[in-house]
């Protein structure tokens, strides 16, 4: 007797495994994406020391830090375009910005980042040459009085800009060549903090070495001629999208045992008036009413569940549901009538379910569904068709029934 073995199994076995495992990564790198992308600036300008503000470079291809040696201060200015360029929900993790220094004549000398905690100009002023003396300031321009010349001071009177005295990052920058800042937390959490706020972004100020004259260092800026050698920023952030692990079973393909699968839009409304569509989300509801539904714009918050259907009511969650980035919510409409927004369900076979009929998706099942299913009826229309609220893909008269019965229940979307 020959002995039996369990090869196949133990094979079908192990591909089971490989495949769950390589959709559990696929699944938390669908929530949790990280990118890095790299943001050239939006401005900059030089602060030189100027008892009337009357000096700046808001067009030239160099900004400046540290002491000349004529003993004149220079700070150097920058922004970047965060929430022009990184999305909203984005949580940041690594920053660095990279500059080039093109000339001094000192050595190794520190260089910090100081976040500026004013907005600021960049006007057209450009001195030309080697610009360390700058131009007469043009309206808009940052100077060492004015955040815009010449109509705002900086706050409080301050001169040479107004900035946290915590230090983002320091650099020691030496001879002509590159340098990078960062990443630190501070720096994290100043580009965080400006993605959340984008009026607050006044970038970042350089404080050269002020004690020591002839400390100066001059950087390239996003004017410089050679485009590598132009400020850099790069931002690595991670998406943690908002999902929903969702269940709800269509009137017209629930038979009692199981829902013919269709594919389905969800969208998060705001949880406030006038409740607005913040994200939406197209997936597949399976023969057991559930989908999964990822929004890979909407921030972890409060939001109306509102699910349409091709030919059914658009239905809302009975309340706001509480989402957390990186967390799937689960939701699921066929327990209760309630679950749905003014219990706008329909009990069958078990299940409660969303009303089917909307053919013309107008907010209501009435006399122009009806006709709609009719026609198609009567003209033995077949196939994946908008009239096939039964989804048999056939249009007749089991459509015709159970429009006209929604029709006279007067069923209809019914939203905060």
């Amino acid at each position: 007797m020959k002995q039996k073995h369990s090869y196949g199994k133990v094979t079908l076995l192990k591909l089971t495994l490989v495949i769950f495992v390589i959709m559990l990564i696929l699944s938390f790198r669908e929530t949790e994406a990280q990118t890095t992308v790299n943001l050239g600036s939006m401005k900059d300008n030089t602060l030189y020391e100027d008892e009337g503000g009357f000096i700046s470079n808001g067009s030239g291809q160099y900004f400046f830090a540290g002491k000349t040696a004529g003993d004149m201060l220079r700070r150097g200015v920058i922004a970047f375009d965060i929430a022009g360029s990184i999305p909203s929900n984005a949580t940041v993790t690594s920053v660095t910005l990279t500059l080039r220094m093109s000339k001094t004549i000192s050595g190794n000398k520190n260089v910090k980042l100081q976040k500026i905690l004013q907005n600021w100009g960049e006007g057209t002023s450009s001195p030309g040459g080697e610009e360390g003396f700058g131009a007469a300031a043009e309206p808009g321009d940052a100077t060492w009085l004015h955040s815009y010349y010449d109509t705002t001071a900086w706050t409080d009177n301050e001169l040479g800009g107004y900035f946290s005295h915590d230090v983002s990052a320091t650099a020691s920058v030496g001879a002509v060549g590159f340098y990078t800042w960062g990443s630190t937390t501070q720096m994290v959490s100043d580009v965080q903090g400006w993605l959340s706020n984008p009026t607050q972004n006044g970038g970042w100020i350089l404080i050269g070495d002020e004690s020591s004259t002839a400390s100066a260092k001059r950087f390239d800026t996003k004017e410089n001629l050679t485009a590598v050698n132009r400020p850099k920023l790069t931002v690595t952030y991670t998406l943690n999208f908002v999902s929903l692990n969702l269940t709800t079973f269509i009137e017209g393909f629930w038979d009692g045992t199981s829902m013919v699968s269709d594919t389905a839009r969800v969208y998060l409304a705001n949880s406030s008036s006038p409740f607005n569509f913040i994200d939406s989300s197209k997936g597949i509801l399976n023969t057991n009413g559930s989908g999964t539904f990822t929004f890979a714009n909407a921030p972890g918050g409060s939001y109306f569940i509102v699910v349409n259907h091709r030919n059914t009511i658009e239905t809302w969650s009975s309340s706001p549901q509480t989402f957390t980035a990186g967390t799937p919510l689960n939701y699921n409409f066929s327990l209760s009538a309630g679950n749905a927004y003014g219990n706008n369900q329909i009990l069958k076979l078990s299940k409660y379910c969303i009303y089917s009929g909307d053919v013309n998706k107008d907010g209501i099942v009435d006399a122009s569904d009806i006709s709609s299913v009719e026609n198609d009826a009567v003209n033995s229309v077949s196939g994946y068709v908008q009239t096939d609220v039964t989804g048999d893909d056939y249009v007749d008269s089991s459509d015709i029934s159970l429009v006209e019965n929604n029709a006279a229940l007067a069923v209809e979307l019914l939203k905060p």
